[in-house]
């Protein structure tokens, strides 16, 4: 007898400490599903500062139009700027204004075959002295 009393007290014990957690379960699932259902994106435009001129102001002034194609040719004999002949110190003051103005602008380098390597090198120091990028290289027949 005193053993059944101690193994109907031990299963008292068990079950007097045990939260039914199923229906707990249950329930966070419904809310969260209640919660999904019923949310309303905010609409993020419509809180965004966006900056929109008004029909009064007047019209922005027209861009000034950059230079056209800046062609530099390299020779046995020397340089020429757009078909002007230059020594190497003209086309470095030519280069630097022009970078002035622009440093995006377009330079055409056309190098003959005979012309010495050194001064397609000068040309290109002159460019990356002023910091003109745009650069293409071919060569002239």
């Amino acid at each position: 007898m005193g053993r059944r009393k101690r193994d109907r007290k031990r299963r008292v014990d068990e079950n007097d400490g045990g939260v039914p957690i199923t229906p707990m379960i249950d329930v966070v699932f419904l809310l969260l599903i209640y919660f999904v259902a019923t949310v309303e994106p905010i609409p993020i435009f419509a809180h965004l500062n966006v900056y929109t001129p008004s029909s009064d102001a007047p019209p922005k002034e027209k861009p000034v139009d950059p230079p056209s194609l800046i062609r530099i040719n390299v020779h046995a004999e020397g340089f020429t700027f757009d078909g002007v002949p230059v020594n190497s110190r003209q086309l470095d003051g030519f280069l630097g204004t022009l970078a002035r103005a622009s440093k995006t602008q377009s330079v055409l380098i056309m190098c003959s075959l005979s012309a010495p390597h050194g001064q397609l090198v000068e040309v290109l120091n002159y460019c990356a002295k002023h910091e003109l990028t745009n650069l293409s290289i071919m060569d002239a027949k």
